[in-house]
């Protein structure tokens, strides 16, 4: 059968709230989004660091003098690289103990923090390789990017979005699936063609709800700048939404990887974790 017609809304809230009762039961996950940006801010300013002392040599006139030779550009693409591989493998591993702790919990068991990393590890060999692909995927595609101009960044987004698309499931598939990181690419792509077809769109998300939120606090924040323009409450201001849209993007983060696994569930079983509705799931993608 068809999934019912929902408007965009209202299945935004539905799914924040079936995730969110997930998350109720599972409070130690919220660490996950936390450590793992922290950590992927640590190796960004590392590698910041390293490049402004290796490739400008720790000064101010090695940045005016830094050209576009081959060779620094080899350098820029090669830190680049680094970088990519580093905060892939950072985001992947964190997103694996969340989906094996979250999976765990469809299954009937309840995992801790310690368990979750501890099953990730198995898997952690696979996810440095599915790092390298990605974080290699990236480079190529900003190489098409800035060498082709305007055509080379439209066609660099097609592709980089046909690569999300087919890719989508190919994470939860490598750590609940237990596939290698070759037949996570085919069984992605297998259930996206299976379920939702040639092509897919996310219909609706915990994403959406959440954006409307973030520009409703900016708006807000602004008003009251212009309301009350004095650099204290500015200062105050700035502060208190830049917490709170922090706050609003680690619980997004949660909440957006459970409703995936929900979904990953559904394309290759056909059946919906319980707590969360069939309609809904059904026409999350298509």
């Amino acid at each position: 059968m068809p999934p019912v017609k929902i408007g965009k809304f209202n299945a935004s809230l539905q799914i924040i709230k079936q995730s969110w009762a997930v998350l109720k039961q599972n409070k130690e996950i919220m660490w996950i989004p936390i450590i793992s940006s922290i950590s992927s801010l640590v190796i960004m300013v590392a590698i910041v660091v390293l490049f402004f002392i290796f490739a400008f040599g720790g000064s101010i006139e090695g940045i005016r003098t830094f050209d576009n030779s081959l060779t620094n550009n080899i350098i820029i693409y090669g830190v680049l690289f680094v970088y990519y591989l580093l905060t892939f493998l950072i985001v992947n591993y964190f997103q694996a103990v969340l989906f094996i702790i979250v999976q765990a919990h469809f299954s009937g068991k309840d995992l801790t923090l310690k368990q979750g990393f501890e099953e990730a590890k198995v898997s952690f060999n696979k996810i440095l390789i599915w790092s390298l692909i990605s974080a290699t995927v990236g480079i190529v595609l900003g190489i098409i990017a800035d060498k082709f101009k305007i055509a080379g960044r439209i066609i660099a987004s097609l592709l980089g979005a046909a690569w999300n698309i087919m890719t989508y499931f190919s994470l939860p598939s490598l750590v609940i699936g237990k596939t290698s990181v070759k037949d996570s690419f085919k069984e992605s792509a297998s259930m996206i063609r299976k379920t939702w077809g040639e092509t897919i769109i996310v219909n609706f998300g915990v994403g959406y709800c959440f954006g409307i939120l973030a520009f409703v606090l900016i708006a807000l924040a602004v008003g009251i700048a212009f309301i009350i323009p004095t650099l204290t409450v500015g200062i105050c201001v700035a502060v208190l939404l830049l917490i709170c849209l922090i706050i609003l993007s680690i619980i997004s983060s949660t909440l957006g990887s459970i409703f995936k696994l929900v979904i990953y569930n559904y394309a290759k079983t056909g059946q919906v974790p319980q707590g969360f509705s069939s309609d809904i799931v059904k026409g999350a993608l298509k």
